[in-house]
């Protein structure tokens, strides 16, 4: 009966580490700072939690279930700049080492038959298609007829390193990758630069599937997106950056079946364009593609969020912001005193705004033209009380609850100091992001 309770437990024990991948980083260099990593999924642009681990003598390793969906993983290190990896897991045990500052370069996969044949590719692909677009823009710049033959040399390479891969990588999730990065080359080499272009532009998405589901839940299809409508299609000119813009979206837009998907990919636009200040071509969006999704796909919060942004871009007229000062009731809206006028918003437990609004203070003390509603987001009123004195001339705000006050929100405030620079009528000219940069818009 002994023999048998053993010989259970060794079982259960053999099949409980057969039903586990380890997933095991090594830093190279030394960076002491570096203390956690932590393990997300990637579902599109979203990032999903697994689980966190410490980092110890420059190495850390995860621990996961056989039962973990396939797919794209990240690994953060660091969270501000560029401080992570990513790699694919697909049953089987992963192991890597790279440098922090730098991982995509420097990342060598020591066990993982995936990612090493993905990486393999990408070294091979991306050198061939180098070496093509050099022989493009320098036949460009001096046409010679033997860069025609050379042309067909390389492309004839490249193309044999994308059908070798494909072959070899039939069956994993690397294939999906692999498939879809190809890139569009034409036959021959191309005579104008206008022609290359368009034919690019024409040809970009060829070997895409959007109704790939392992695409789907990973970054690709959202970075080929960024690619196409802020790189592929690029004009020096405004107007017809606007156009070339639309064009794009249009375009873009009816490759994807799934409603979700492109819900998906237009919320990622809205959000890029409100990032670049681009007002028109997220009322664009907006008004051309999100208001035609079904019904139950059309997030007000969403668009109501978007409205709220939209308010906030250059140009856009600054929310209201109503207080009480000595007993009179003040309007943001009502301030006819200056020709400009900064909103700054900051905190007494803000080391930075201790340290730049006496500076902002001194530099604005006689400038007359220029007047200051000072925003505190603040717990309690007591030390702030106490400071307003040392900024006298300045229209002072208390915003009790912080970050939940309702001016911070109006204002999507997520760090202090925060600067609005706006002209006589209220409406934004400029957000600067500190104090020198302020000063710098001021003096121009």
């Amino acid at each position: 009966m002994r023999i048998r309770s053993i010989f259970i437990l060794c079982f259960f024990c053999l099949q409980t580490l057969q039903s586990q991948y380890k997933i095991e980083g090594i830093l190279q260099g030394e960076d002491k700072s570096l203390k956690w990593a932590i393990l997300y999924q990637l579902k599109g642009e979203k990032q999903h939690f697994v689980q966190n681990t410490k980092i110890k003598n420059q190495k850390f390793a995860f621990t996961v279930p056989e039962t973990v969906s396939k797919g794209m993983y990240r690994i953060v290190y660091r969270t501000k700049g560029q401080g992570y990896i990513d790699f694919l897991l697909n049953q089987e045990n992963v192991r890597f080492s790279f440098h922090p500052n730098h991982p995509e370069s420097s990342c060598v996969f020591e066990f993982s038959e995936e990612n090493t044949l993905y990486q393999n590719y990408l070294t091979g692909i991306l050198g061939a298609q180098h070496q093509l677009d050099v022989l493009q823009a320098t036949y460009f710049r001096t046409p010679r007829e033997a860069s025609k033959a050379t042309y067909k040399g390389i492309l004839k390479n490249l193309n044999e390193i994308q059908d070798r891969f494909e072959k070899e990588s039939q069956g994993t999730l690397a294939y999906h990758f692999i498939k879809a990065s190809q890139r569009y080359n034409a036959e021959t080499i191309v005579t104008a630069p206008q022609t290359y272009m368009q034919l690019i532009q024409t040809h970009f998405f060829e070997h895409i599937d959007f109704e790939d589901v392992i695409l789907q839940s990973s970054p690709f299809l959202i970075d080929r997106t960024r690619d196409y409508i802020f790189h592929i299609n690029y004009s020096q000119r405004k107007e017809m950056q606007k156009q070339l813009y639309k064009e794009a979206i249009d375009h873009l837009l009816k490759l994807p079946k799934q409603a979700t998907l492109k819900r998906d990919l237009i919320a990622v636009l809205i959000k890029d364009f409100l990032s670049l200040e681009e007002v028109g071509m997220v009322k664009y969006l907006l008004e051309k593609h999100f208001s035609i999704l079904p019904v139950e796909l059309q997030d007000n919060d969403f668009k109501k969020e978007t409205l709220a942004k939209l308010a906030l871009s250059i140009g856009g007229l600054a929310p209201e912001i109503e207080w009480e000062e000595k007993g009179v009731k003040q309007q943001l809206s009502k301030l006819n005193t200056a020709k400009k006028t900064i909103v700054v918003f900051w905190s007494t437990g803000c080391s930075h705004c201790q340290r730049e609004l006496p500076e902002m203070y001194q530099y604005l003390k006689n400038k007359k033209n220029i007047a200051v509603v000072a925003v505190a987001l603040e717990d309690k009123a007591k030390k702030w009380k106490k400071t307003i004195k040392h900024f006298n001339g300045w229209y002072h705000v208390l915003g009790l609850d912080k970050w939940e006050n309702n001016i911070a929100r109006s204002y999507d405030v997520v760090g202090t100091p925060t600067y609005f620079v706006l002209d006589a009528d209220k409406k934004i000219l400029a957000k600067p992001s500190k104090l020198k940069d302020l000063v710098r818009v001021l003096e121009n």
